[in-house]
């Protein structure tokens, strides 16, 4: 599975780099899950991607080199922007290892450009369909969740979160589907896990809101990161919302 952070506002990107590298590694001192106690046994070492906001265009950035052995993940940390979301991938199968593969996948739909991350499988990709003007590039269902969100939800609306929530909320035979949809200055995330799940903690993902050196921020990730600092809350489980921060 997958480990996930966006963050928008006065934050500092080389916090976001620290943590995605922390939790790829299984070596957080500030979040404990089911999972961490096989150590470095259990890595997210399947490649890595990130998308950022510069001049008011959405970049991207994808490696299949694990991002605690990647100098160009190292170089991430001097990106200067106020919106970001850096995903660390643990592929099921190691064959599927691909840039086609990599999270953030980018994709043109109704003029505008969407990224989109996940964490999770979906085993039954038999429910997922699209628009006949998409088509996946690689393999992996993440890339076809993302399609069926786009075919399926009016994400460029003040109700997104709601519809993204029940499209989710309509899915079956999937071990989680959180996941992080970015158009422009907009992010939404949403979570839902397999109910009666064993490692619901692993799949909790976390929020937190403050102050930056020039302003508010606030940042949603699988885990509790050690920074930045603040009152991190778990994001209800089968609920989605905006990540934003007062200007």
């Amino acid at each position: 599975m997958c480990r996930m952070v966006a963050a928008v506002g006065s934050f500092a990107m080389a916090d976001v780099v620290e943590g995605v590298r922390a939790m790829a590694t299984n070596a957080n001192p500030a979040h404990q899950h089911e999972l961490s106690p096989r150590a470095g046994a259990f890595l997210h070492d399947s490649g890595w991607g990130a998308v950022y906001l510069r001049d008011g265009h959405l970049e991207r950035v994808r490696s299949t080199t694990p991002c605690f052995e990647d100098r160009l993940f190292d170089e991430l940390a001097g990106v200067e922007t106020d919106l970001a979301v850096v995903h660390a991938r643990r592929a099921k199968h190691p064959r599927s290892i691909a840039p086609a593969n990599t999270h953030p996948f980018l994709v043109t739909h109704r003029d505008a450009v969407w990224a989109f991350c996940h964490n999770g499988e979906v085993r039954d990709t038999s429910q997922l369909s699209w628009d006949p003007s998409l088509a996946p590039e690689g393999s992996t269902d993440s890339e076809r969740l993302f399609l069926h969100v786009l075919s399926t939800v009016a994400m460029d609306g003040p109700s997104a979160p709601d519809a993204l929530a029940a499209t989710l909320g309509r899915l079956r035979d999937f071990t989680c589907v959180n996941c992080l949809v970015v158009r422009s200055r907009s992010v939404v995330y949403a979570t839902r896990r397999e109910p009666g799940s064993t490692t619901p903690r692993y799949y909790t993902m976390w929020r937190t809101d403050g102050q930056g050196p020039a302003g508010p921020f606030a940042v949603v990730s699988s885990e509790v990161l050690p920074s930045p600092v603040g009152a991190w809350t778990p994001v209800e489980d089968g609920s989605a919302s905006f990540l934003a921060c007062s200007a």
